[in-house]
């Protein structure tokens, strides 16, 4: 009853639905980081390695200090989201003048994105006020001025405003389903896509936007099965072994998200790196 409800939410008001979920899901992470008691955590972590991220696809982009709310330890020790790594390595071997981060939380990928295309358009979306505030902060620090920061992303802004061979990523708590319409796909051929899915909020919606890019992209569906990276650096310093499991935990679910390859444009040839 709860996923119908919030199904109807998303389709008759997607801008109250997204900011209401999105702000929950940042508010239950801050709650979460502080139970864990990962604040002194993040701190012992700057305190021996700095600031910046240590390695990984987006290595040197300066952590602020409005990130410290999260569990920063992930993107510190260059291990967020690995498994997306094989992902990375295919996406950043191609050429994007328009950049779109969809549900942008504190901007890491945005900023990490425009500091490798700083000639590039890039556009961070977030419903969120706080997630709005701490891009702006990161973008700032790690001088990307070519960073734009907007609230909300209707499927008429895409359809707008796309340009040829862009690259988008989509982290939207639910929405994508709506977001990425048939007739918003149908702009998109070529385009370079990651999407996170949320089969949790809107069920079936993973497969129905695979078989929407099938035509137009190369999908490969990347799962957390047995992909993870762990971190590659001395974390001895930290007290205890929770402490060290800790530095690199993330406050998340089991996530799926979508590779979409376009098939034309100028970013065709792009195939699925592994290491």
């Amino acid at each position: 009853m709860k996923q119908l409800i919030k199904h109807l939410l998303y389709k008759f008001a997607p801008e109250l639905t997204t900011s209401i979920v999105s702000a929950k899901g940042r508010a239950h992470s801050h709650n979460v980081v502080r139970e864990w008691g990962c604040g002194p955590i993040n701190q012992k972590l700057i305190s021996h390695f700095g600031n910046s991220v240590i390695t990984g696809p987006f290595e040197n982009v300066i952590l602020t200090p409005m990130t410290h709310a999260e569990q920063i330890g992930p993107y510190l020790l260059g291990v967020y989201e690995s498994e997306l790594d094989n992902s990375w390595a295919t996406i950043l071997q191609g050429t994007y003048t328009q950049i779109i981060d969809v549900g942008a939380k504190f901007g890491f990928y945005a900023v990490g994105l425009a500091k490798k295309y700083p000639q590039a358009e890039v556009i961070a979306f977030d419903t969120d006020w706080w997630a709005r505030k701490a891009t702006l902060e990161m973008a700032s620090a790690n001088q990307t001025s070519n960073v734009q920061i907007k609230g909300f992303c209707t499927p008429q802004w895409l359809m707008q405003n796309i340009r040829q061979d862009a690259f988008i990523i989509s982290d939207c708590e639910g929405f994508e389903g709506a977001l990425f319409s048939p007739e918003v796909v149908a702009k998109l051929t070529t385009s370079t896509l990651i999407v996170e899915t949320h089969d949790c909020f809107v069920p079936g919606v993973c497969d129905r936007l695979r078989k929407t890019f099938d035509a137009s992209h190369v999908v490969e569906v990347v799962t957390m099965i047995g992909t993870r990276r762990t971190p590659n650096v001395d974390l001895n310093f930290l007290a205890t072994d929770r402490e060290r499991e800790l530095a690199s935990q993330e406050v998340r679910p089991d996530q799926i998200w979508l590779l979409c390859l376009p098939k034309n444009g100028g970013n065709a040839g792009l195939t699925l790196q592994t290491h």
